[in-house]
């Protein structure tokens, strides 16, 4: 066939050549100012060429690809528990269900919390019954109890949660050292999220966040949040608006920024023991208009976090508080029984602060140190402190010295975690803590804590004992300012924990601690439990674009005594039982949320005088957007 094919094709005929084809002819064209329509088909052309245009997904395509992750901004040390629990980062923390930093605290077993009212009042934790061993580091600055009225105790609701990325919770035996991270950008596509909370007590919340990272390494970022509250029953509402900026640039391990922080604060007086009129007395939480601040500039190589790598962090800070609620030395004395005095601190004061840190890890060893100086009044405090850390296999250890810190307290803390099992875990920590004056931070003491914990068809029980030695505790004179700092002996408790799943994604968690006896500050007991439902459903979303967590809350506490001066017992709070509920439902990058306390509507306090709103309930919409 194909020599056939062949021969067939060879008897064609070749056609003749092709003759030129004519030269088409001239088109007149026609003068620039007229006005003839063109051809239809010239028409027809010109919109096929328009739709050829990309689509919007297309453009959306190509602003994604345009996209790029630039070198982060630093970020300071972050000490964490191995296999601790107590670490929250992005949406974990935002689904806490913590209103304020103080909230947040509460939740950890040996931390009380108590306070005036809602979010626009003073809000205070102590630990192990001592309201002056809380210290909170804000990107490796310490923010100190720099305000008059607080004595020497930091009020927990003025601290800016909201602007954190990060949350971690250092639980010494002997003080509680919180350390925050603040909110930060990577990416050159533009990032906004929008928080819009309302509620009882008139709550109404907002905010807003910008953050973009430029193509030369810089860094924008902008925030702001604005609440309002309204309590006619119990007084201490009142609004504020809060404001965060950061200007940074960042190269490979080089990093350099500034952030500024700053919240309003225009608060009612607070009236103490609404139902009981006989009572008299007034010494309260009084009116309140002012500001606080803080603002820093940092210079870094590496990251903390790194493995094997060294890093260094220089920080100038400063932290102000003042007041412009100024009232007249010639305003008459109030007669209701139920006002407070006026407030005679008015003025100003701040504080600069210096940080030098530095670090490495390498083979299972990590080393930092840090150099503090605090300026104020033209004195100057130099606080040096070690942190040193080793891990291997079943074994870690820990070991954190300071010196002259803002309390002039010398402090020593060593922890040991050992792991022979995957099953069990045993955990100790002891501490020595002596202030500098025995006449005005009271004896040197020491703390100590063991915790077994074991796991078992994946429920984990956790069990333990404390110790904490004579010591004086400090005094939260912002909710009462007769109370006086008073020595406490030596106690001895027990902690406890329990969690582990009831059905699929249900599950619960109960922890608490139970001293020998009740004592200023301190509960005798102390409990908190959780029943919820967390997932994702990933068997029908897939592609993780939605969660719904439920959950149930009840606290326990039992009777506490704020001391006044003289030794005298002063006043008692009552049992505490509050349950709440959280009900929060994300699809794609939005998240609406509903959170209810005291649902029962138990009139309670948990600080003498001080009642706690009834049937509390706020709901809200968390947005995030790449554009």
């Amino acid at each position: 066939m194909l020599l056939g094919g062949s021969a067939l094709a060879a008897q064609v005929p070749t056609p003749p050549p092709r003759a030129p084809a004519p030269k088409p002819a001239a088109v007149p064209v026609a003068p620039r100012d007229s006005a003839a329509r063109p051809p239809k088909d010239t028409m027809a052309a010109a919109v096929a060429v328009d739709t050829t245009k990309p689509d919007s997904a297309a453009l959306r395509r190509q602003r994604l690809a345009a996209d790029t992750v630039k070198a982060p901004l630093a970020r300071a040390e972050l000490p964490v528990e191995r296999g601790g629990r107590w670490h929250w980062s992005g949406e974990a923390l935002r689904a806490a269900g913590a209103a304020t930093l103080a909230d947040l605290l509460a939740q950890v077993p040996g931390a009380t919390g108590f306070r005036a009212n809602w979010i626009a009042a003073p809000q205070f934790v102590s630990w192990n019954g001592d309201a002056g061993r809380v210290r909170v580091f804000q990107d490796g600055v310490e923010l100190d109890a720099i305000d008059p009225r607080n004595g020497s105790v930091l009020d927990l609701g003025v601290i800016p949660l909201w602007q954190c990325e990060e949350v971690s919770i250092e639980r010494g035996p002997g003080e509680l050292r919180v350390h925050l991270r603040s909110w930060r950008v990577a990416r050159t596509m533009p990032f906004t999220r929008t928080d819009i909370t309302t509620g009882s007590e008139n709550t109404n919340l907002y905010r807003g966040y910008f953050g973009k990272r430029l193509h030369n390494g810089g860094a924008v970022q902008v925030a702001a949040q604005q609440y309002s509250t309204t309590s006619p029953r119990t007084g201490g509402d009142g609004s504020s608006l809060q404001v965060f900026g950061r200007l940074g640039w960042a190269w490979k391990q080089w990093s350099v920024d500034g952030t500024w922080r700053r919240a309003s604060l225009d608060r009612a007086a607070a009236i103490r023991w609404p139902l009981n009129s006989a009572l008299t007395d007034a010494n309260g939480v009084p009116a309140f208009k002012g500001s606080m601040g803080t603002a820093f500039a940092r210079i870094a190589w590496g990251d903390p976090d790194a493995k094997g790598a060294p890093w260094v962090q220089l920080i100038a800070a400063t932290q102000r508080s003042a007041e412009n609620s100024k009232v007249s030395e010639t305003t008459t004395p109030p007669t209701d029984s139920t006002a407070v005095p006026k407030d005679t601190a008015d003025g100003a004061s701040s504080r600069s602060q210096y940080v030098l840190a530095a670090g490495a890890s390498r083979w299972g060893l990590n080393a930092s140190a840090t150099a503090r100086l605090r300026a104020s009044q033209g004195r100057t405090d130099l606080s040096p402190s070690l942190r040193l850390g080793y891990d291997w296999r079943v074994v870690s250890l820990a070991a954190y010295a300071e010196t002259r810190g803002a309390d002039s307290t010398r402090r020593m803390d060593l922890t040991a975690r050992v792991t022979p099992w995957r099953w069990l875990v045993v955990s100790g920590a002891h501490g020595r803590y002596v202030p500098k004056s025995a006449a005005t931070g009271g004896p040197g003491f020491t703390a100590s804590r063991l915790e077994v914990a074991t796991t078992l068809f994946g429920f984990t029980v956790t069990g333990g004992v404390l110790s904490r030695g004579l010591t004086t505790l400090a005094p939260p004179v912002a909710l009462d300012s007769s109370l006086a700092r008073v020595g406490s002996g030596e106690v001895k408790g027990v902690v406890f924990a329990a969690r582990g799943p009831v059905y699929k994604a249900i599950g619960f968690d109960v922890s608490g601690v139970r001293w020998e006896g009740s004592g200023a500050y301190r509960p005798q007991m102390e409990v908190h439990g959780r029943l919820g439902l967390s997932t994702a459903w990933l068997s029908r979303f897939p592609r993780n674009n939605f969660h719904v967590l439920a959950a149930g809350t009840y606290d326990h506490r039992t009777p506490m005594f704020f001391p006044t001066a003289n030794g005298q017992v002063g006043q008692t709070t009552g049992p505490i039982d509050v349950i709440g509920a959280r009900l929060e439902i994300r699809i794609e990058s939005g998240t609406v949320f509903f959170q209810a306390e005291n649902t029962v509507g138990k009139a309670y306090e948990t600080a003498p005088g001080y009642l706690m709103p009834r049937r509390l309930q706020y709901y809200g919409l968390r947005w995030d957007f790449w554009n």
